[in-house]
């Protein structure tokens, strides 16, 4: 384990303090690193427009998922027809939205063009790589707006619908990907309604959705859980942020001091 002395001036006395540097992170533009849990509150804050594009910085730090789905706009219009799930003996690994040949198709978020060019049966396809080991996929396109490597913002033309590939009508096949795996869209999206779902906004990881793993989200939209089952990476004070009360609270009702270790599977109550 390595350590940094940090020393701190004020005004009676120069005080040093052992601190882990692996806690450390640092943010372009800033003279002086901060810890990961001020980055992670400084993510949750700021605007989607103000992300760094790709986010190739903090890929290796943990930061909740949620910090970025949050600010996932739709990739068109049209309505389901087809889910994510088994069809026909073979995994579909997306959700398909009906579209008419020449419909735009729009980036989900801001990111990097990893793939734009044709791939077996997804036909024309586009790949955005958002950061955070989250991707996003848009296939069967009838054409390409972006090339690969160019850098997009949040609705940004990408693409035209189409039918190319293995495809019987004009849609676009979405999907999302975290780590390279492959998830459904609608644990994150609510088409319907045209907008992310509102449980999405406190995960660490898209694991977290699946179902058996809802465990940071109360069923009924809107509601705080009374108790929160602790997963890796977690602290007192980005459970605290999460579920907006205090350490102190946590510790006082769960009889536990600021620098108790948590382990992985604790439940603590939250009011």
């Amino acid at each position: 384990m390595v350590f940094l002395i940090v020393l701190f001036l004020n005004a009676t006395a120069l005080q040093a303090q052992y601190v882990n540097v692996d806690s450390l992170v640092h943010i372009p533009g800033e003279e002086y690193p901060v810890y990961i849990n001020e980055l992670n509150k400084f993510l949750e804050e700021q605007p989607a427009e103000d992300f760094l594009v790709g986010q190739e910085l903090f890929d290796d730090q943990h930061i909740p998922a949620g910090n970025l789905l949050k600010h996932f706009t739709l990739p068109s219009g049209g309505r389901v027809i087809s889910r994510y799930g088994w069809r026909s003996g073979r995994m579909h690994t997306g959700t398909d939205l009906k579209m008419d040949k020449g419909d735009t198709i729009y980036a989900v978020f801001q990111g990097t063009v990893t793939r734009s060019k044709w791939f077996s049966g997804y036909g024309n396809m586009v790949v955005i790589d958002h950061g955070m080991n989250i991707e996003t996929s848009y296939a069967h396109l009838s054409a390409y707006l972006v090339q690969a490597g160019e850098v997009v913002r949040r609705g940004q033309p990408i693409g035209l619908a189409g039918s190319t590939g293995r495809a019987t009508t004009n849609h676009l096949h979405f999907e999302i990907r975290e780590a390279g795996k492959h998830f459904n869209p609608e644990l994150v999206y609510d088409f319907e309604a045209g907008k992310v779902k509102e449980q999405v906004l406190a995960i660490q990881s898209i694991t977290e959705l699946l179902p058996g793993n809802q465990k940071t989200v109360s069923s009924v939209v809107g509601a705080t859980p009374q108790n929160y089952i602790v997963s890796e990476g977690d602290s007192l004070w980005k459970i605290s942020h999460r579920f907006k009360t205090s350490v102190k609270t946590l510790c006082l009702i769960n009889n536990l001091d600021e620098n108790s270790v948590l382990n992985v599977g604790m439940v603590l109550k939250l009011f």
